[in-house]
């Protein structure tokens, strides 16, 4: 199965990005990344983008998480862009939550059709911050099936070489200061009973 076959299709009104907020979508496209050429998977990691990101490590999938959001809304009796903006204004944004007790940003979209945009809360339950590049980074390693020891000094020349060689990112002078980053996104991916 191409990946792009397995991508999620998201339905309108939404526009969500599970490239940068889904851990489980990730997982899943990191097994299909793994079949193909490294060039074809550049394309895929740059719609991760570049900012800080919230990212959602819970169980529901991105069908899911999309039902959900337009159950809410059509509970609302929110059905067109108009009443969405009513209910939105002001503050611009606000968060619903969703069966597992997570907390979704909802914000007005830019796109006509897409009018409803969603993402993780920040400090939501089953959700974490990270940086973009260190999840470029680290889905990189697991690609190339790369595996990290613990506190061995080598991780770093490991982990700069996918970033300079793979990724095109700037070294990193310590994996200490990034624990809380590289190494503990890594361990997530690893320690996924899903991705076994």
């Amino acid at each position: 199965m191409k990946f792009s076959e397995m991508t999620v299709e998201i339905p309108v009104p939404l526009t969500y990005n599970p490239y940068k907020h889904h851990f489980r979508f990730l997982l899943a496209a990191v097994e299909e990344w793994r079949k193909i050429p490294w060039e074809k998977v550049i394309p895929e990691l740059m719609q991760i983008g570049n900012n800080l990101i919230d990212f959602y490590l819970g169980e529901l999938a991105v069908k899911e998480v999309a039902n959900q959001t337009i159950a809410y809304f059509s509970a609302m009796g929110i059905r067109n862009q108009s009443e969405f903006l009513e209910w939105l204004d002001p503050p611009h944004w606000k968060k619903i939550s969703l069966s597992d007790e997570s907390q979704w940003l909802i914000k007005q979209g830019n796109d006509i059709e897409r009018y409803i945009h969603i993402h993780p809360a920040k400090f939501s339950s089953h959700t974490i911050r990270v940086r973009a590049i260190t999840l470029k980074t680290v889905l990189a390693l697991e690609v190339r099936q790369i595996k990290l020891q613990p506190l061995a000094r080598q991780n770093l020349e490991i982990v700069n070489l996918i970033r300079i060689e793979l990724l095109g990112l700037s070294p990193i002078k310590s994996l200490r200061k990034n624990e809380s980053g590289i190494l503990r996104l890594w361990q997530l991916f690893q320690n996924s009973a899903s991705y076994r």
